[in-house]
């Protein structure tokens, strides 16, 4: 019988929705590599993982639930609330921006670095990605929060964080260990904005320590 509380492993209630269980895998394994020392106290990432892997899958929750014996709440449907009106639909930092420096795979290897701390460069330092983003003229003059979606990187929980499941290459993560994901980060544009404002939109809350985005926006007609 597993005697692990996985609720209190992921630090979330018996009754939240499936959406607030993936939410809190994801902060506490994010900017997390498997070679850090972890605090006193501190859940493992084999534990974390276990946990998400149970209370992720609505079949394994049930009977992880039942076998516990202790009642539970009716569950919530998770609804992601928009922040603000006048939200765009989200942008994604690796498809909605084509023509720019550097290209799509080195921002990708440079954000998975934070997560994984391998070869990292010695001289690498905060670097801002430039983006110019158009934005309606309602927008620009009522305000608003435009939407990025930016990639993040989490430890596989199919093979533990190893690219392998013993013998066999995990296929789950391509054999890298890691699952790539998105996260939203919200610009709040004020109003009367002019065409050409720019705004710093800082990473670290996700984890990402090297890379911030310098946004230009551009107000259509």
């Amino acid at each position: 019988m597993e005697t692990r509380d996985f609720y209190v492993i992921l630090g979330v209630a018996p009754e939240v929705a499936s959406d607030a269980v993936r939410a809190a895998y994801r902060q506490r394994t994010l900017g997390r590599p498997g070679s850090l020392v972890r605090a006193p106290g501190a859940a493992s990432l084999g534990d974390l993982i276990d946990a998400y892997r149970v209370l992720s899958d609505p079949e394994r929750r049930a009977s992880y639930d039942e076998a516990r014996g202790a009642p539970v709440p009716a569950r919530t449907v998770g609804m992601a609330l928009r922040p603000e009106p006048l939200i765009p639909e989200q942008l994604s930092l690796t498809r909605d921006f084509e023509a720019r420096d550097p290209s799509v795979d080195e921002v990708l290897d440079r954000v998975l670095r934070n997560f994984t701390a391998r070869n990292v460069p010695k001289s690498e330092r905060l670097e801002a990605l430039d983006l110019t983003i158009g934005v309606s003229p309602e927008l620009a003059a009522f305000g608003g929060v435009l939407e990025l979606g930016v990639p993040v990187f989490y430890p596989c929980p199919e093979c533990r964080g190893q690219g392998h499941d013993g013998l066999y290459a995990c296929f789950a993560c391509g054999q890298t260990g890691m699952i790539e994901d998105v996260e939203p980060v919200h610009l709040r544009v004020p109003p009367l904005t002019r065409d050409g404002a720019s705004f710093h939109v800082p990473l670290h809350g996700l984890g990402i320590d090297n890379l911030c985005l310098r946004v230009q926006l551009r107000v259509g007609h």
